[in-house]
């Protein structure tokens, strides 16, 4: 049976939204993408979820994912895989590189669902994150400060690993 994936992001600038999209079209089995900006309802007709958020000011979820942090408190994750991409820059904010996906971490994890695609911090530069468990970042790590190539190839990589 093919496994559905639905891609959720929240975007302020459109940044985030570029990088879902540019995901999606890598993916096979031909992905739905959602701005939770308009809900979050549609969690439960995937099995396999990717959650992308960057992370604002002092470690913060961005403004649309903060709006449906009571749904997703409410919501089942029970025989769902779920991926998290986070974006940040680890230059000018070293102290909270990609914290904003820790939050949907523990979400998932408290209401049973299972995260894959955890990566190696070989090539950041940063003090601390709240998204590094096991000396690895709980998803991927995308510093706005890469370039495109750059990103492809991490997205790339991670879409390969996110089987294992």
């Amino acid at each position: 049976m093919i496994k559905k994936i639905g891609i959720f992001y929240g975007s302020t600038r459109g940044k985030t939204e570029y990088i879902a999209a540019i995901l999606k079209n890598k993916l096979k089995d031909n992905p739905e993408i959602f701005d939770v900006s308009n809900g979050i309802e549609k969690i439960k007709d995937f099995d396999i979820l990717i959650f992308l958020a960057p992370t604002y000011g002092a470690g913060q979820l961005q403004e649309d994912w903060m709006r449906v942090m009571d749904d997703l408190k409410n919501t089942d994750f029970s025989n769902k895989k779920v991926g998290l991409i986070g974006r940040g820059n680890q230059g000018f904010f070293a102290a909270t590189f990609i914290d904003a996906i820790r939050d949907l971490y523990d979400i998932i994890i408290e209401n049973n669902g299972e995260v894959i695609g955890s990566t190696s911090l070989e090539g950041y530069s940063f003090e601390k994150s709240k998204s590094v468990i096991n000396n690895k970042f709980i998803g991927l790590a995308l510093d706005e400060m890469f370039m495109m190539d750059e990103i492809n190839e991490k997205l790339d990589n991670w879409i390969k690993n996110l089987g294992n």
